[in-house]
């Protein structure tokens, strides 16, 4: 399927242009040194930027690539509330269950959701949004395995796609992001910034996505869990009802409060 696309700012092509000449540098560093037989140093070089470069993409909490939120204010902090967020939908069999269990419970959550998928459950889409619920970008495509190392022409896609799939669908375009698998690199701060996303990132999770036992999971998240939480969960996945419906209650039994983050968009200038 071929991606929706916005025009992308010629400030952000030139800034994603430096960007990537910078990112050839290393590379152009070692194969000097191999070429006047520097192999210790060679190897030194590569596997220090290597791991550098592995540390600001894979590891979510990483800012050297560029600022995200991790946690609610410090005024949220302070009156016990924490952001629920719900990764990878919409779905047709698990979204409405999810939105229910949010309703029962009198809460609310952010829903970053793939473009795809949106485009195949617009309605769906709408009815997440008209229960009162933030709806963020989680990219058009969701490429987990390799978002990490995209490039600036398809970083850009994955990103604008999705703005411009969510856009289309309720009228204004979302204003958060979450990247696939919290993976991020050299070539996704100027797409935000042009967009004016804010990037969310967690400081709670139970890895619902990969976890099937609920009481796990649970427990996983009880440790976690603080004033100020922004906690990951996921829809589309079987599990999703029974493990949002046990961290709101485990939420209330701690004395915290589901809320929608009031937060400014970070400096994006990294």
């Amino acid at each position: 399927m071929a991606l929706p696309a916005l025009e992308q700012p010629a400030e952000c092509r030139r800034e994603n242009a430096r960007r990537f000449v910078v990112s050839l540098l290393p590379g152009t560093a070692v194969v000097l040194l191999l070429t006047f037989g520097q192999w210790g140093w060679a190897a030194i070089v590569f596997w220090t930027v290597f791991a550098i470069i592995g540390y600001g993409s894979t590891i979510p909490s990483s800012r050297l690539f560029g600022p995200h939120v991790t946690e609610l204010p410090e005024p949220q902090t302070q009156q016990n509330q924490v952001w629920i967020t719900l990764d990878d939908g919409p779905d047709p069999v698990i979204t409405p269950l999810l939105l229910d269990i949010l309703d029962r419970h009198q809460a609310k959550a952010g829903f970053f959701l793939i473009g795809d998928r949106a485009q195949k459950h617009p309605d769906l889409v709408r009815e997440i949004a008209k229960r009162g619920h933030l709806i963020g970008n989680h990219s058009q495509t969701h490429p987990s395995a390799n978002f990490w190392i995209l490039r600036p022409k398809r970083m850009w896609a994955e990103v604008a796609g999705c703005q411009k799939t969510l856009g289309e669908i309720l009228g204004t375009p979302p204003t958060w992001f979450r990247p696939p698998v919290g993976h991020h690199n050299l070539f996704l701060s100027p797409p935000l910034r042009a967009l004016g996303l804010t990037m969310a990132i967690w400081n709670c999770r139970g890895f619902d996505g990969v976890i099937q036992d609920p009481a796990l999971i649970l427990e996983l998240i009880g440790k976690q869990l603080r004033p100020g939480s922004i906690i990951l969960l996921h829809d589309a996945v079987p599990s999703g009802p029974d493990v949002l419906e046990s961290t709101l209650k485990l939420i209330q039994a701690r004395g915290l409060h589901p809320a929608l983050p009031e937060i400014a968009s970070p400096d994006t200038r990294a």
